[in-house]
């Protein structure tokens, strides 16, 4: 075969070569690039859900911050209080105080009630309650009153108080037989703008009112006669008294004028 032969054979079979590959660039280049595709596909996908999983909490708080900054006014608002009182019932009665009975209506009370038994009497529930609480004031300052210098306290308790209409009735209780009496002869000497505080005085021997009660103290039972609808119990006075009365201190006789020689 001669030199142009030779020649036109190589260029042919490096034409056919080039037109088999259809790949400008080198073997070693198409290898490399053949080799990563794949890995080249993965890579944005995986950045693409990092970016979603980053955005979505940014752009939800974006919204909030955009909802508190169109609806949330600026100044406070104050609701209005519920109104939780209960509605008022008609005809309900008043609570206003009874008005207070008369020296005239607390006389004819005792002139119908005092000849009838204590435990029969009508009770006034009011009126009761309220003189219950200062029947007791009254047998504290009476009690104060009987052992008025006394080296010890007493042990004189009052029980049981109950004010009916016109009458109180309670008991006396003391380890000491003595003391119940002091105190009731205190409350006869009570007295109230000059007058004697209470109608009558009463007391009778009795037992312990219940179980409970100590079987050894002495017990007295008191009733009393009120005489006043209300009583202030800082007013009350007491009229004589447990002291000695002091001996007069006589004038000295007056001198004689002395005789003349």
């Amino acid at each position: 075969m001669s030199d142009a032969e030779s020649s036109s054979s190589n260029e042919s079979s490096s034409s056919d070569g080039s037109g088999e590959s259809g790949d400008p660039r080198s073997p070693a280049e198409a290898a490399t690039s053949r080799a990563d595709g794949p890995a080249a596909a993965v890579l944005p996908t995986r950045g693409l859900r990092i970016a979603r999983a980053v955005l979505a909490p940014v752009l939800v708080l974006g919204a909030v911050g955009v909802h508190f900054a169109l609806n949330v006014p600026d100044e406070k608002v104050v609701m209005p209080k519920k109104d939780t009182s209960k509605p008022k019932r008609g005809g309900r009665r008043s609570k206003a105080r009874a008005a207070e009975r008369t020296p005239e209506q607390m006389d004819a009370a005792w002139e119908r009630w005092k000849d009838e038994r204590y435990d029969s009497e009508t009770i006034k529930g009011k009126w009761g309650r309220r003189m219950q609480s200062t029947v007791n004031k009254a047998v504290v300052v009476a009690r104060k009153e009987a052992f008025k210098g006394a080296p010890e306290d007493p042990r004189v308790v009052v029980s049981g108080t109950q004010c009916r209409t016109v009458r109180c009735s309670f008991i006396l209780r003391s380890p000491y037989e003595h003391e119940p009496a002091l105190v009731v002869e205190a409350l006869k000497r009570q007295t109230y703008g000059g007058e004697p505080l209470w109608r009558m005085v009463k007391s009778t021997p009795t037992g312990p009112p219940n179980k409970h009660s100590p079987k050894k103290d002495h017990y007295l039972r008191v009733t009393i006669g009120v005489s006043l609808d209300m009583i202030d119990t800082r007013d009350i006075e007491f009229v004589g008294g447990k002291e000695k009365p002091q001996p007069l201190k006589l004038a000295p006789p007056p001198k004689t004028p002395a005789a003349e020689n």
